[in-house]
């Protein structure tokens, strides 16, 4: 009896660990969120959807044009990367960040967003790493 009591829960555990690392699953762009696919046609009307998958947090689509975007179950942005090459448009940064941004470093754009439950951190094409309040406040810098 004990082995099948231990052959069971090594089972069980192994089942929910293989679970576990199988978290993302590729899905068609068409079942996304309505709010992600509205954000990405009116944000990025000229981009086009490569790549989209799911797991438990949210989702992440890949944009032709070389953008990330991380968005929640509900299909709320959270992450925007556009890796070192890609500067992300204007359109999609909060505007006090972006006015703070364009005054303080007006040669470097912005490459990567992320939206926290405090704040944005930002990462600009010179490597920069800037941390604004979720009221777009500046409040610092790493390098």
């Amino acid at each position: 009896m004990k082995q099948i009591r231990f052959f069971l829960i090594t089972m069980l555990t192994l089942l929910m660990s293989t679970e576990c690392f199988a978290d993302s699953n590729p899905i068609p762009a068409e079942r996304l969120p309505q709010a992600a696919k509205s954000f990405i046609q009116k944000e990025f009307a000229n981009a086009k959807i490569e790549y989209a998958e799911r797991d438990m947090d949210g989702y992440l689509c890949r944009l032709d044009n070389g953008i990330d975007i991380l968005f929640n179950l509900k299909g709320v942005w959270t992450k925007m990367d556009g890796s070192v090459r890609t500067v992300l448009p204007a359109s999609v940064i909060p505007h006090s960040i972006y006015n703070y941004v364009k005054t303080n470093y007006p040669n470097a754009g912005i490459t990567q967003i992320e939206k926290g439950r405090y704040g944005y951190k930002v990462e600009l094409e010179s490597k920069y790493n800037l941390k604004f309040t979720r009221h777009g406040k500046f409040i610092g810098k790493n390098h």
